[in-house]
């Protein structure tokens, strides 16, 4: 079984009020591992809501927020000494140290900057790059003290839009005993995949797109990015860190590729007037997969401000998007040219 990228089309017919036939296409696309379908619906000229964080920002930052350079080593817990003598990691102006409200066993905050709010194109890639290396260094202390952890994930939640509660830019990171449903179901997909093709999945993903061109975007360095064939929103853009099976396998050059290739997201998500975005990088427990990344924007819709998820996303579970992959890697193929 090589990859199959599978798609069916549907049509809807109707008339508008003076009798003139209207037909709509939605063309439904199946995930080439999962086999989980997305729809690409037609697109009137999606309104993406403005929202300016300046003011909430102002209103939020230094005394009333804890991850402020003035209340960050004050106001937020430390670590056991095993996992640092210090009581928190710091790299550059990264800043680790333990989530009060947990989400697994394992659960470190990384705040990024010292500033309380960076835009989207503001970030640079050292900021970036140093709060990644703080997140794997973390990682690996907690590997290092507790061997039933072995489901890790560094995970982003950039403004309200997002699910992010406090506007100074922060990653969550996550190492748990289980899975969740995302990991559990992809690397489970994965064995299957290689027993049946004898290749790894993520890999397969890479040389296959790359060779069909029209989702793929850019190699830089070790990493692999291109256009998920059957997204999550209206973007999702897929990095693939290819021969990197653990987060040891990454050092100081590769999250460098990875900083200049986020910096360039962001830019093109900018350009769509996007503002707030989640992202995933998950790794395999076994250490058979590639590392890989997921990124998708999150926004609100026209003027009432409306959620980019409704009952399609949160309960049947299947994604919208009005953008054609294809469209958008070609703006990003443009975009990522600069890096070459």
């Amino acid at each position: 079984m090589a990859i199959k990228l599978r798609k069916r089309k549907e049509i809807f017919t109707f008339y508008n009020a003076e009798g003139e036939k209207i037909e709509r296409e939605t063309e439904i696309r199946f995930d080439p591992l999962t086999g989980e379908s997305s729809r690409l619906v037609y697109d009137a000229g999606l309104a993406v809501a403005s929202f300016d964080y300046l003011e909430a920002a102002e209103k939020t930052k230094g005394v009333n927020c804890p991850f402020c350079p003035e209340n960050i080593f004050k106001m937020t817990p430390v670590f056991p000494k095993e996992i640092s003598d210090d009581g928190r990691i710091t790299k550059g102006e990264a800043v680790v140290f333990p989530n009060l409200f947990p989400y697994s066993k394992h659960n470190g905050v990384t705040v990024i900057s010292r500033d309380h709010f960076i835009q989207l194109n503001e970030f640079t890639p050292a900021l970036i790059k140093d709060a990644f290396q703080a997140a794997q260094e973390y990682i690996h202390k907690v590997t290092l003290t507790d061997s039933n952890a072995k489901f890790a994930s560094i995970n982003w939640n950039y403004l309200p839009l997002s699910g992010g509660s406090i506007i100074h830019p922060h990653l969550h990171i996550i190492i748990s005993d289980t899975g969740t449903n995302y990991q559990t179901n992809i690397y489970e997909k994965a064995r299957q995949f290689e027993m049946e093709t004898g290749k790894e999945y993520f890999t397969a993903l890479s040389e296959t797109e790359k060779s069909i061109g029209e989702r793929w975007i850019a190699d830089t360095g070790m990493i692999t990015w291109l256009h998920a064939f059957a997204p999550k929103s209206h973007n999702d853009y897929v990095g693939i860190f290819n021969n990197a099976y653990s987060l040891e396998d990454i050092k100081e050059t590769d999250w460098g590729h990875f900083a200049k290739g986020l910096e360039t997201i962001f830019s093109i998500l900018a350009d769509q007037e996007f503002s707030s975005f989640n992202l995933m990088m998950s790794v395999d427990p076994e250490e058979r997969e590639p590392i890989n990344v997921r990124l998708i924007p999150r926004l609100a819709i026209g003027p009432l401000g409306t959620s980019d998820i409704n009952f399609f996303q949160a309960l049947h579970q299947e994604p919208l998007t009005y953008k054609a992959p294809e469209e958008i890697a070609a703006k990003a193929r443009i975009k990522f040219a600069g890096l070459m």
